[in-house]
Order: structure tokens, then C-alpha cells, then sequence
């Protein structure tokens, strides 16, 4: 084993020799205590006793007895630093601990993170270690319900899984260092071109003057479509730089094209630091009553994922449980999503991939009505965090500051945040997502920002009948909207605080669903939820099952009938007609592309049937424009059998079948 890490190390150093950023996973084996009360004065930071293994990321409330302890833990790690990387710059980087936190780094308190157990955070580490020795990391991490925490105090609709939930990375490089580099674009989608500013900023803020190297690529080609050395010199310490791309392939959620960029930072000559980050160009604008992607007016289905509930691993959840939730989300032809807290980068990493719009946001969630000044700094600080790290991501298109604070009566507040968001010129709107907006109408909070919103609850938690909804989308179009469009962000049925089962979850969908495409100025619905998720508020459960029934599939992702009627629904297309010969072996097809909800269109899309030998055939469709209809015919089939026919997307999932 000695060797091994004299191997990896004597690598490490080949790799600093050409200024690489290495970065070295801390996740797996940490050792484990949970503090009891009486012992709360102890300073365990020196070295932890009776202690257990965990793998991190970890949380201890899916443990049985342990899911509702809410109280200081302890974690602790050994980790040898050869000599080779004294005068090196190392970093110590948490994704996310939940909540609050204390690092010390061989006895001595480094830092802590208070208030925010979703955001990233890290500790230059460099002066605190021992070269050529063993070093020992303790962070304590407490998640005990907080007054000075976003999410605040118990108003919180998930679970409070505490611990390091997400992964832990050590960053070596030389000095100066990229602390980020954000990819602002302006897109001109007629001519597949973007003018693009970089924006760079290293950790070191005296430093104003370096070279950097910037060398971009077509993820899925490989092919270098940008390659430059220039000079810069900072201003308010950021670096800027400006480039003109041609023959760009755009971000879509259908055609999810991506680039990766690399900048290599040079100071006195000597490359310092290796950053790479990804992006994706596309164009999202809102004009009059619409939303327009790349220049096409589009009206979008979603539906928004719970991440943490997966009873086997919480908020600590895997990387395999995203992409299942990723996937299921394209399954259900859905292409736009939402989360009420700040999310994995590995989630939203996916999301770019696989094509999802995601509006993500800080948890700022029903309370506090009015925010005191320390707690207005706490969303600011989350704002900023949340967007300087997934400022890059092209499925997100909003940043929201809230979610149905209804109790709070000063605008300044939400004036104060959204136009704080907005301060980064970023790619995307920013919201403020509200339940209250057919009461309050033209002064709801929700008009404040880019994008007015509303959770449409009528029939269960607002209204007692689903028949109560047009009328007050009537009065919210005409009084509240008077010419912007609409986002319905939540929709669903809460078991068993209301009852009914999976039907009734489906006659409500259907209902609300039709209400919402009959009407155009609403361009978009993020249908609540994918899965039956792990909540405090739980009214069904115990210990780390306790849950809100309000999926299209349970906490195991067992699918329920909902889940195909959604996809059904949601569909960008569907068969009006399959007519067979006389002899059964030919039949005309004929497609219709929706142009309600959703509308969008259909590129790369292709048409595939069985054959009577049970082999597969299929038809590249032409491009199909919302309304359009298309019919071909398909041969082979067996007369006796009921043919198969698919509508499959460009990501290979089935749209619809007949």
C-alpha cells in the first residue's frame, strides 16, 4: 500500500511539473461520532475516541433510531501529504455539509460554515499542514433546527438529513489559482454564431496581471473550435476576455450539445493552475405572452424531482440514484424541472447531458415573512454561492429567492435579492416562485421578478373543487399578467393529507393539465412530483420512511399508473390514425405534433416498428412544427398481430406508441 502512494505521488509530481490542477476525492472512510449532550464541552477536535466507519458522503438519519437526531456529530480523516507538494497551494473543498460546521485541520480551527447546508465551501489549507506526514481533518457538523439558517427553523418541506452529504475534494496547484471562470454568451441563433465574455477570477486578488491559454472543444466531436493565448490584466479582480464563436451547435433540450473549456494560467511564465469548465450556447428569452428557445416560441411539460429520499441513503445519495431520477424524468417526456434547494453539481451535470431545464433556487421557503438584516445577508451570500458555481450550466434557465412566502409584506426584500441575482448577468431569468398570486394579483412578488409564477393547488390545499381553477386563472390573466405569461411551478396530489389514491392523483392531472394547455399565455407546468418524498412533514411513515405520497413513483422509484398517463400527457406527439391494407402486411400512419401543451419542434425525431420477422425498422421523420402532421407507411407487419409502432426521441426514449 506504501508503494502505491509513493507511485501516486511521484505521478502527482510529474503532473505539477506542467502546472496541472489535481484535484484528490477525500470521499469513502471517515471515522464517525455522534456527541452526546453531556460531553458537548469536550474539544474533540484534538482527536476523536470510540468511534465507527462511515463512507462519506454520509448521513446519519437514515439510520434506524437515529432519524430524528438532530444534534453535533463529529467526522475525522487521515491523509498523508508527501513533501513533494510543499509550496503548492492545497484547498480543502465540501460540496455541501448539512448545516452547520466547524473544519480543523491537526488541532487548529480552520473555519466555519454557518446557515447553509446546500452551497459549496472551502478552506485554503496550504499553512496548516504537515509535509511528508500524516494530517488529520475533523469537521463537526450540527443540524439542529436554526433561526439563522436558510431553510429557517422546521418551514421546510423535505427531510433534514445532517452530516457530509455531498462529495469532499482536496485542490492542488500553484499560485495564482482559478477560482472560477464564467461563460457569458449572446447567441445569434440565424447565424449560429456567439459573442462570448469569459470572466475569470482567481483566489489570489492581488494578482492583476497573467497569461492565460483558452482552448475550447466540441464535447461530443472532440474538435478544438477555439485555441488562444492572451495577456490580461484584471479589473476589480476579474480577468475578461472576449471571443466570437461561428458554426455553433446550440444547446437544446432535445439536441443537448456541449463544450468544454480549458484555461491554463501562466504567471512569471510559469503555468500555475489547469481550469476546465463546460458550457453550452443556447438563446431563452421571454417576449410579450411566450417563452422562446433558440428563436422558437415554445410551451414546456416538467416535473420536479425530491432529491434525499431514497431511504437507503438520504441526502447522501449516490450518483446512480441522479441519474435514475434523470432519466425518468426524460422517460416521461419531461423537459423542464425545478428544486426548492441548491442541488449536487453532479445533478446538474446530468441535466446539462441528458437535455433538462432546471430552475433552481435557495431555500428560502414560507418563512421568515420579513427578513432581519443578518438574514438578508444569509440569501445573498446562498444567492451568490448557488450562481458562481453553476453559473456555467446551460439547462439552468432561473435562479430563484424563494418559494411561497406569502406572509411577507416588505417588497424591499425581494427587490433586494432578485436584483442581486440578477448583478451577475447570467444566462438565465430569476424568479420568486408564489401560491399567492390569485389573492395578491398584480401585487403578488412573483410579478417582481423575470418570470411570474404560481403553484396551482386548487381542489386540495386551495379550493375544495378542481372546478374553481379556470375561473381564477381567468382573474389572475386579466388582473394580475395583463400581457406576461405564466409558469405554473407546482401542481399534485398530497397523500394522505388529501385522499383518493393514484386515481384520483390522475383525474386531478388531467383536469388541471387541460385547464393549463387551453390556455396559451401559460408557456410552461412543473407537475409536483416525481417521487414520493422523505419530509419532517411527513404525514405517512415512520423513522426514515416518514413521507409525503405525492409521486409519480414511490421512494424505490417503483413506478405507479400515473407515471404513463403523465407521459401520455405530456407527449409532444401522439397517432391520429393507423389505417392497415387489405393484406395487413402495409399501413398508413399518420403523426400529429401537439400545439398546446407542449408545443415545440420535433428534430431528429425517428419512427420505428416491428417487423414480421420481429426485427426492427425504422424512419427518420422530416422536421415537424407544432400542429404539423405527417403520415407514411410502414410494411413488413404481421397481419395477425397488432403492429408496434414508436415515436423515438433523439435521446432514444419513446415519445409515444401506438
Amino acid at each position: 500500500m506504501r508503494r502505491i502512494f509513493i507511485i501516486i505521488v511521484f505521478l502527482f509530481a510529474k503532473i505539477f511539473a506542467t502546472g496541472q490542477h489535481i484535484e484528490l476525492s477525500l470521499n469513502g472512510e471517515w471515522q464517525f461520532k455522534l456527541e452526546d449532550d453531556s460531553l458537548a464541552h469536550k474539544l474533540w477536535h484534538k482527536g476523536l475516541t470510540d468511534t465507527r466507519t462511515v463512507t462519506v458522503p454520509h448521513t446519519w438519519n437514515i439510520e434506524d433510531g437515529l432519524e430524528r437526531c438532530f444534534k453535533t456529530a463529529w467526522y475525522q480523516k487521515e491523509i498523508e501529504i508527501p513533501s513533494e507538494w510543499k509550496g503548492s497551494s492545497i484547498r480543502i473543498c465540501f460540496e455541501a455539509v448539512n448545516r452547520n460546521s466547524t473544519l480543523y485541520i491537526n488541532g487548529r480551527e480552520i473555519g466555519k460554515n454557518i446557515g447553509s447546508g446546500y452551497t459549496p465551501f472551502s478552506f485554503d489549507i496550504t499553512k496548516f499542514l504537515q509535509y511528508g506526514s500524516l494530517n488529520k481533518i475533523i469537521i463537526s457538523v450540527n443540524n439542529e433546527f436554526s433561526d439563522y439558517s436558510f431553510p429557517y427553523r422546521k418551514k421546510f418541506d423535505w427531510n433534514n438529513d445532517g452530516g457530509i452529504i455531498r462529495p469532499v475534494n482536496l485542490i492542488i496547484t500553484k499560485r495564482p489559482s482559478i477560482r472560477y471562470a464564467h461563460v457569458k454568451t449572446d447567441v445569434n441563433v440565424a447565424e449560429l454564431s456567439a459573442a462570448t465574455e469569459i470572466r475569470i477570477k482567481t483566489w489570489e486578488e492581488k494578482i492583476n496581471k497573467a497569461t492565460f491559454t483558452f482552448i475550447c472543444t466540441e464535447n461530443k466531436s472532440d474538435k478544438t473550435v477555439l485555441s488562444k493565448t492572451l495577456e490580461l490584466e484584471a479589473k476589480n479582480n476579474i480577468f475578461t476576455a472576449f471571443f466570437n464563436f461561428e458554426n455553433i451547435k446550440l444547446w437544446h433540450f432535445d439536441q443537448p450539445e456541449l463544450y468544454t473549456l480549458k484555461i491554463n494560467i501562466a504567471y512569471n511564465q510559469n503555468i500555475t493552475d489547469t481550469y476546465r469548465t463546460q458550457f453550452g450556447f443556447r438563446k431563452i428569452e421571454i417576449k410579450d405572452e411566450k417563452l422562446y428557445l433558440n428563436d422558437e416560441a415554445v410551451r414546456l411539460p416538467g416535473i420536479e424531482y425530491m432529491p434525499g429520499s431514497h431511504p437507503k441513503y438520504g441526502m447522501a445519495e449516490p450518483f446512480e440514484i441522479m441519474s435514475n431520477a434523470i432519466n425518468l424524468i426524460k422517460e416521461l417526456n419531461c423537459v423542464i424541472s425545478r428544486f426548492h434547494w441548491q442541488q449536487d453539481s453532479r445533478i446538474l451535470d446530468l441535466s446539462d447531458e441528458k437535455g433538462i431545464l432546471i430552475q433552481q433556487e435557495i431555500p428560502w421557503w414560507q418563512e421568515p415573512g420579513n427578513l432581519s438584516y443578518e438574514m438578508l445577508e444569509l440569501a445573498k451570500k446562498q444567492i451568490d454561492l448557488m450562481i458562481e458555481r453553476d453559473f456555467n450550466h446551460p439547462s439552468i434557465f432561473s435562479w430563484g429567492v424563494s418559494n411561497e412566502v406569502f406572509t411577507n409584506t416588505n417588497k424591499d426584500n425581494y427587490k433586494t435579492l432578485i436584483d442581486h441575482a440578477r448583478s451577475w448577468n447570467t444566462n438565465a431569468f430569476v424568479t420568486v416562485v408564489s401560491n399567492n398570486i390569485p389573492k395578491a394579483l398584480d401585487k403578488d412578488e412573483s410579478l417582481m421578478a423575470d418570470i411570474p409564477t404560481w403553484n396551482d393547488y386548487v381542489g386540495t390545499w386551495h379550493g375544495k373543487r378542481n372546478e374553481e381553477a379556470p375561473e381564477i386563472l381567468k382573474t389572475i390573466k386579466d388582473k394580475a399578467l395583463k400581457g406576461r405569461p405564466l409558469l405554473i411551478t407546482e401542481n399534485g396530489l398530497c397523500e394522505p393529507a388529501h385522499t383518493g389514491g393514484d386515481s384520483r392523483r390522475i383525474t386531478d392531472m388531467a383536469y388541471h393539465y387541460d385547464m393549463w394547455a387551453k390556455n396559451a399565455f401559460i408557456f410552461g407546468c412543473i407537475y409536483f412530483s416525481l417521487n414520493d418524498y422523505r419530509t419532517h412533514f411527513g404525514e405517512s411513515g415512520k423513522g426514515r420512511y416518514q413521507q409525503r405520497v405525492h409521486g409519480l413513483t414511490d421512494q424505490w422509484f417503483g413506478k405507479k399508473t400515473s407515471f404513463d398517463v403523465y407521459k401520455n400527457l405530456v407527449s409532444p406527439v401522439y397517432f391520429e390514425s393507423l389505417n392497415h391494407s387489405v393484406s395487413g402486411e402495409e399501413a398508413e400512419i399518420v403523426l400529429a405534433v401537439k400545439n398546446s401543451l407542449p408545443s415545440y419542434s420535433l428534430k431528429n425525431y425517428k419512427l420505428v416498428w416491428k417487423t414480421f420477422s420481429g426485427n426492427a425498422k425504422e424512419l427518420i421523420l422530416p422536421i415537424l412544427k407544432p400542429g404539423e402532421k405527417f403520415s407514411a407507411f410502414i410494411d413488413e407487419l404481421n397481419p395477425d398481430v397488432k403492429p408496434e409502432v414508436k415515436v423515438i426521441r433523439p435521446d432514444g426514449n419513446i415519445a409515444v406508441i401506438y
